[in-house]
């Protein structure tokens, strides 16, 4: 549960409008997972409930929003088959844009569902044939999708560490009456280190879309990914470069739901794109005895395939926390996100986000909060830069089930 006050500015150009909004609220999450046998469950489901009134005109208004992901997968090796089921809601928004309050995104839930069966040409060999379908559906101006993947996998063990492989799929779409195809083939070689894990993979792609007039277009593009992280016992760094021909229709069925405990606050809405895209990270609890510190920046390229339009993103995050006491603890947290166009070195839209929580730790699942939080956006588009600050108290409530299944 929470209270909060918004205060929000507007620039005009001549003037500046501001209102400040009193809440209440109610947020909360629920996740778990389940393992039996060859059965593996993971969820994790997250909503808000916000009412506000604004003080200038008394108009009361309502936000809410839920974000979340579950997967269930069966795989026995004992066994050539299995299969998976997976479900994700998140935000979503269009290709270009920010908004100061992240209820104002729209809301999409999709639906993930696949099969493969294993073959073994040789002890040291695995041959996969498998499929995967996705459909989205979507709220606001958002169009269901849906797309098909089928795809073949193989894979051979060169040494206790090390293996390499083939993979090849094609997969159908269809977003807005829009048909696309895109066939792709890759080599794959990973390796696992003793301070962390390698891996490569080049190929190409390409593709066909045909316009609901009919017209068809073709385009390709060589793809290939590299990651390298290196993992100790109190930090992690990893470095990880994509380069891809997709589109978020196809990427459907291409991509399993994310991360279930990173669960992105956004997710864009992208025609056919080649992209290239570069993270760097780093998490550590050696920076003292008592705190953690955690970084991430993002770079990527995309060209639309539709269009030809070039734009540049951006994006970076910075964590700290601080344990006061057994029973208190600080957070801070910054995260930026900007978008160019043509030229990489001119950012037109961007919005740093500024967090800062003090935590005070009532009972072992109950616990009191007071945070700040600061939204800064700014356009050099035709439309009017924005602040917002929030100060909230909350007071959450915890419980924990802990089984062993029979």
């Amino acid at each position: 549960m929470f209270t909060a006050v918004t205060h929000t500015r507007v620039d005009q150009g001549t003037s500046t409008d501001t209102n400040t909004e009193p809440s209440l609220g109610l947020s909360g999450s629920v996740g778990g997972q389940l393992q039996s046998g060859a059965n593996s469950l993971a969820l994790q489901y997250g909503g808000t409930f916000e009412t506000e009134r604004d003080l200038g005109d008394g108009e009361q208004t309502e936000n809410s929003s839920i974000v979340g992901a579950s997967r269930f997968s069966h795989f026995d090796p004992g066994s050539r088959f299995d299969f998976n089921l997976g479900h994700t809601v998140s935000s979503v928004r269009n290709n270009t844009g920010f908004v100061v309050n992240p209820s104002d995104y729209d809301t999409q839930n999709t639906l993930n569902a696949g099969a493969g069966v294993r073959f073994y040409p040789g002890e040291l060999s695995t041959l996969r044939f498998s499929g995967e379908a996705g459909k989205s559906f979507g709220s606001g101006q958002l169009n269901d999708s849906e797309s098909f993947t089928a795809a073949s996998e193989f894979s051979r063990r060169l040494s206790e560490r090390s293996s390499g492989g083939v993979n090849v799929s094609r997969s159908w779409s269809n977003d807005d009456d829009t048909d696309i195809t895109i066939d792709s083939a890759q080599l794959v070689y990973s390796n696992l280190l003793e301070n962390g894990a390698f891996r490569l993979g080049a190929g190409a792609s390409q593709a066909d879309t045909e316009d609901p007039d009919g017209r068809l277009t073709e385009s390709d593009a060589i793809t290939g990914f590299l990651t390298r992280t290196w993992v100790a016992s109190d930090w992690q760094t990893s470095v990880e470069y994509n380069r891809r021909l997709s589109d978020s229709a196809t990427d459907l069925s291409l991509e399993l739901p994310a991360d279930i405990e990173f669960i992105p606050d956004t997710i864009r809405i992208r025609d056919l794109v080649v992209s290239d895209s570069i993270l760097v990270s780093h998490d550590t609890s050696r920076l003292c005895s008592a705190c953690n510190l955690g970084l991430a920046a993002e770079a990527a390229i995309l060209e639309s395939e539709n269009t030809g339009a070039t734009t540049h993103e951006y994006s970076a995050r910075i964590a700290l926390g601080y344990q006061l006491t057994s029973l208190q603890r600080l957070a801070f947290a910054y995260r930026w996100q900007g978008d160019a166009g043509e030229d990489a070195g001119t950012v037109i839209d961007q919005i740093h986000r500024f967090n800062i929580s003090w935590i005070r730790q009532l009972a072992e699942e109950t616990s009191f909060s007071v945070e700040f939080d600061q939204a800064y956006l700014r356009s050099r588009l035709a439309r009017n830069d924005e602040e917002q600050f929030v100060l909230r108290l909350r007071l959450s409530k915890g419980f924990s089930l802990v089984g062993q299944p029979r």
